[in-house]
């Protein structure tokens, strides 16, 4: 049977990105300094807008992170996986790229 087609038998393996990549173990731990250090400097210069509210359950938050001067648009980062272990901070740091660029 091709792999395509293959029948998931565990869908939590099937999920669960860590197990299976080598040393995978780490990344989430990984990324907390980084992103805890990105929020740090962005709320120093008043260019980050934690925890915006778009619904009543706790974790229906959002960060808005602002480039210097008028923003030229906006980049949107929803990341699927991990969603039931992880939240938004860990990701604050991926922003930096389109901030820099004036998004």
């Amino acid at each position: 049977m091709s792999l395509l087609f293959r029948k998931v038998m565990d869908w939590n393996d099937a999920y669960a990105n860590g197990p299976n990549i080598p040393g995978g173990d780490r990344w989430p731990a990984a990324w907390v300094a980084p992103a805890q250090a990105y929020r740090d400097t962005l709320t120093a210069s008043g260019r980050a807008k934690l925890d915006q509210p778009y619904g009543e359950a706790p974790r229906q938050r959002y960060d808005l992170f602002l480039p210097e001067g008028k923003p030229k648009g906006l980049v949107v980062f929803v990341h699927g996986g991990f969603w039931r272990a992880l939240d938004k901070s860990y990701w604050s740091h991926l922003a930096h790229g389109p901030v820099v660029r004036g998004f």
